[in-house]
């Protein structure tokens, strides 16, 4: 690879780097305060939908925003995000109040959420790979990228402490932006022939 197409490799990165922080601590704090005004509002229980929703928009947007001179993502990259976020957070409020009246909790904290945190990912991919489609013959395999960058996040924003409002979302955005790279380096069959 040339340096010209080097220094943009790396310049896209940064950029994806930068938004994926931003959006995590975004959608961390939006998530917090409308957690707290719904709560203490119109809902009486906690909710982790919020949660789910408030990251994948936040990260969704911010990503699709900061590549948009390479690629062109679709609203759905946005969609995908929340929908792939959201959902692991919905299934653990109804499995968690089962839980709780049988006394099954998991006892390991950073297991669970790192649970959540992979068929978030999973998810999030699933429904985002196809807006890669038109950039790579590899699109599929970003939700493998999806998966191992957002456990990867949650795992060290778990184990990061007070830090880790910022520390999963340098993870998140280095190892997706990293993969995404290496996944737009094989062209589709259109730019190939």
């Amino acid at each position: 690879m040339d340096s010209q197409a080097q220094g943009a490799g790396l310049v896209f990165w940064g950029r994806w780097l930068i938004a994926t922080t931003i959006g995590w601590i975004v959608g961390t704090i939006a998530a917090i305060v409308l957690s707290y005004l719904v709560v203490n509002l119109v809902y009486p229980k906690t909710t982790n939908l919020i949660v789910g929703l408030c990251m994948g928009a936040a990260i969704g947007v911010s990503q699709k925003m900061a590549v948009r001179r390479w690629i062109k993502l679709a609203g759905g990259w946005v969609w995908g995000a929340m929908v792939g976020l959201g959902i692991p957070f919905v299934v653990t409020v109804l499995v968690d109040e089962r839980w709780a009246r049988a006394e099954f909790l998991p006892e390991n904290w950073v297991v669970g959420q790192l649970l959540i945190a992979v068929v978030g990912g999973f998810l999030a991919g699933l429904l985002q790979f196809r807006y890669l489609r038109p950039y790579t013959s590899r699109a599929s395999w970003w939700i493998l990228v999806s998966v191992v960058s957002c456990g990867l996040a949650w795992l060290s924003t778990s184990l990061s402490g007070p830090g880790g409002l910022v520390v999963g979302g340098v993870v998140l955005g280095a190892v997706s932006g990293g993969l995404l790279i290496l996944l737009l380096r094989e062209p589709t069959a259109n730019e190939a022939v």
